[in-house]
């Protein structure tokens, strides 16, 4: 969006009523994951290997998520409630991607362990194209936010709607060749990863869509990648008006509590 060069404020410096409930809404669920996660680290059932690789990659996610709600923000429209480095878009960008991929190698382990719980080791094999799908969609998220084009970002949205539906199907086989608490759980995963689908393809990526739309009707040209480098580093975009916040708010808010519940959820699943 090199038309938007500005650092001006977009809508109001003082946030408004629902923007305040809202970050404190996100803050107090901050401390809450971070306490749960700490609890289950010290006080969780004995560990293998793996079940401490997962726990470390939570730690990650969980962690970031939390520094995440402090600082919200808007990565394309460069927008920020609160104004300050902490708040740069290349850094929480950044802190996002390893997160991200944390939380995909997560999903990858998690399918491999009930593969192997099930005896399936064809299963646990193909698991490791679950996170391959969200570590490729990284790529297309950073052209996203250094280019400003929104429709990359419906590219990175619908990679990760493609490995939830992979991780589907393979818990649904999971499911199938499985008994008890092993199938119980994989086909708690196999609605889990449905819903996430669902909701990406009829939200998120039509809002990325919309937004890469109204960006083409408004002439709008594209930056550079040295260029969206340079303004994703300085700009931001202060504003405390719900009218801004409310679109995003609606992924925001499950991202950072829904998506860190699960993280911390499969650090109690058994090692095989």
């Amino acid at each position: 969006m090199s038309s938007i060069r500005h650092v001006a404020p977009l809508g109001a410096l003082v946030p408004d009523a629902q923007v305040l409930a809202w970050c404190r809404a996100l803050r107090a669920i901050a401390v809450l994951n971070v306490g749960v996660w700490m609890s289950v680290a010290l006080l969780g059932p004995a560990r293998g290997g793996l079940a401490h690789l997962q726990l470390a990659l939570s730690g990650v996610y969980v962690l970031v998520c939390a520094y995440r709600s402090l600082f919200p923000r808007v990565d394309l429209e460069r927008l920020v409630v609160v104004d300050t480095p902490l708040s740069s878009i290349f850094l929480g960008r950044t802190a996002a991607t390893i997160a991200e991929i944390c939380f995909a190698l997560q999903l990858g382990l998690l399918v491999h362990q009930l593969a192997a719980h099930a005896g399936l080791p064809s299963v646990q094999r193909a698991a490791w194209a679950v996170p391959l799908f969200m570590i490729v969609a990284q790529g297309f998220c950073w052209h996203s936010v250094l280019t400003l084009n929104h429709i990359t970002q419906a590219v990175e949205s619908s990679l990760w709607a493609a490995g939830f539906a992979w991780m589907a199907v393979l818990l649904g086989f999971i499911a199938f060749n499985s008994s008890g608490w092993v199938q119980g759980l994989a086909l708690a995963g196999v609605l889990g990863a449905m819903a996430f689908v669902a909701y990406v393809l009829t939200v998120d990526v039509p809002m990325y869509c919309r937004r890469y739309r109204d960006g083409r009707a408004s002439g709008r040209v594209y930056l550079r990648l040295d260029e969206g480098a340079r303004d994703a580093w300085r700009r931001r975009v202060h504003s405390g008006s719900w009218s801004a916040w409310r679109a995003d708010a609606l992924w925001l808010t499950p991202y950072f509590s829904v998506g860190v519940w699960v993280s911390i959820a499969m650090t109690l699943v058994p090692a095989a």
